[in-house]
C-alpha cells in the first residue's frame, strides 16, 4: 500500500533520512499500523509542505511502537503524534510536482497525487508509477 507522509520542513524528512525514524498525527498511525499488519510494503511518500515536490520514499520497516525511540524532532510538534516507527528509504531522488501532475489517485477522488493530505492512501497502479518517477 501507499501513502503520502507530509512534514513542515525539510529538517525533520532530513533527519528521518539519517536515523529512519518516523511519527505522524494519530489518526495517520492507527491506519499505518492497519496496512502494516496487513501488507508485506507499506510505501510512504515524503512531501516538504510547499515544496511542490516528494522528496523521496520508504518503505515501513516496523509498525509505530512505544518500544522504538521517538524521532529527536518530535520535541517541536505541538500536537500528540502517533508511536515512532522505522522506515527503510528507497529513494531519496525528488520529483516536482509539475512533473507528476497526470497521475492520478484514484483513491481521492481521480485527482493528481499530488492533492493530498497526510496520510492519504495512493491508489496501488498510481503508487507504482510515482515509484518509477522516482
Amino acid at each position: 500500500r501507499f501513502f503520502i507522509v507530509k512534514s513542515f520542513n525539510e529538517e525533520n524528512v532530513l533527519r528521518c533520512m539519517e536515523d529512519g525514524l518516523w511519527t505522524t498525527q494519530v489518526q495517520n498511525g492507527e491506519i499505518l499500523t492497519e496496512a502494516f499488519t496487513k501488507c508485506k510494503n507499506v510505501i510512504l511518500f515524503f512531501s516538504i509542505n510547499k515544496s511542490r515536490a516528494f522528496q523521496g520514499f520508504a518503505r515501513m520497516s516496523t509498525a509505530p511502537s512505544p518500544d522504538i525511540p521517538r524521532p529527536s524532532f518530535v520535541k517541536g510538534i505541538h500536537w500528540d503524534t502517533s508511536d515512532p516507527f522505522r522506515v527503510q528509504w528507497l529513494s531519496r531522488t525528488a520529483v516536482d510536482f509539475w512533473r507528476i501532475g497526470h497521475l492520478k489517485n484514484a483513491l481521492n477522488e481521480h485527482q493528481p497525487v499530488l492533492v493530498g493530505k497526510d496520510g492519504q492512501e495512493i491508489e496501488e497502479e498510481c503508487g507504482a508509477e510515482l515509484m518509477r518517477a522516482m
